[in-house]
């Protein structure tokens, strides 16, 4: 046990300070609209420069909100450490995010214990808020407990802990890692936790549409898929980001942050003549007359 605790600082002290990835939608797209980052920094550490977010390290708190408000988990760091007791998440001072909780919850996690003998008001919401989505999703809600944690219980809860990592863990350096007690940024993906369920709805204008690919080649997620079989669309790993929305030059797509059983929808491709150009187009209107370039065109001449 000795050699596990020393372990275990000498790992910690290998934390290293958040930094934003070029998986980031404004690295991607000059187009991107997307602020989480920023609308969820207490400590406005984080700023836009040439229009794409940076991180003031002498700000930074290393709260970890930001990670957990990245749709793209593009924010890399490790979440302030968690103590967890029977299966119980201990709160003490870190309150965690909802997206937290839910992950948490599928690690076994199904309880809240808090050390104080007043739950406090944001607590509270956030866990009201994370029940109304575990019942979206057919699960039970999380319980809420008062309970002092002492010296000895905390450290059986890391041992507890461990268990809950023990299958994704391959040697004894990962087990007692900070990030298999903590959450890293990849591992706030959502919807790999909840595979039967879609957390938001994509819609698509069939009459803007002009089948151009921009939303198939820029989504992480591949939700777009367009082939002559038809332009599908798979929302399950959707992060509701709206690079999509943004990049679309008809806005013919909006995506709502619902959450529902998984529904991929399919569209028909038409192949059609123009009868501007005589030339063969795909389209999803069957009645359609002109190709994008004539309609453009003629929109411009008139």
């Amino acid at each position: 046990m000795i050699l596990m605790g020393i372990l275990s600082k000498w790992i910690e002290s290998l934390d290293y300070e958040l930094e934003i990835l070029n998986s980031c939608t404004r690295h991607r797209s000059p187009r991107s609209s997307c602020e989480k980052c920023i609308e969820s920094c207490m400590e406005k550490a984080i700023v836009l420069k040439k229009g794409k977010p940076v991180i003031d390290l002498e700000k930074c708190v290393e709260c970890g909100d930001c990670i957990s408000a990245c749709p793209e988990q593009a924010v890399a760091g490790i979440f302030p450490k968690r103590t967890i007791f029977q299966n119980q998440l201990v709160v003490s001072g870190k309150i965690p995010t909802v997206k937290e909780l839910l992950l948490f919850y599928k690690k076994g996690v199904k309880g809240v214990i808090y050390e104080h003998s007043t739950i406090s008001v944001e607590l509270e919401r956030l866990i009201e808020e994370a029940n109304i989505i575990l019942e979206k999703l057919g699960e039970k809600p999380f319980t809420i407990s008062y309970q002092a944690i002492d010296k000895a219980d905390e450290t059986f809860s890391r041992r507890e802990l461990f268990s809950f990592w023990k299958k994704e863990s391959q040697s004894l350096m990962k087990q007692v890692a900070p990030a298999k007690w903590r959450f890293n940024h990849e591992d706030l993906d959502q919807s790999k936790y909840y595979p039967d369920f879609q957390f938001s709805t994509i819609k698509v204008n069939l009459d803007t549409c002009t089948l151009c690919t921009a939303c198939e080649k820029l989504c992480r997620k591949s939700c777009f898929a367009i082939s002559e079989e038809g332009f599908f669309i798979s929302p399950q790993g959707c992060s509701a980001c709206q690079l999509c929305a943004d990049v679309c030059p008809e806005n013919a797509i909006i995506v709502e942050e619902t959450i529902s059983p998984i529904s991929n929808t399919h569209y028909p491709i038409y192949k059609n003549t123009c009868h501007v150009c005589n030339k063969t187009y795909e389209t999803l209107r069957p009645s359609e007359n002109n190709c994008v370039s004539c309609t453009k065109r003629e929109g411009f001449l008139t």
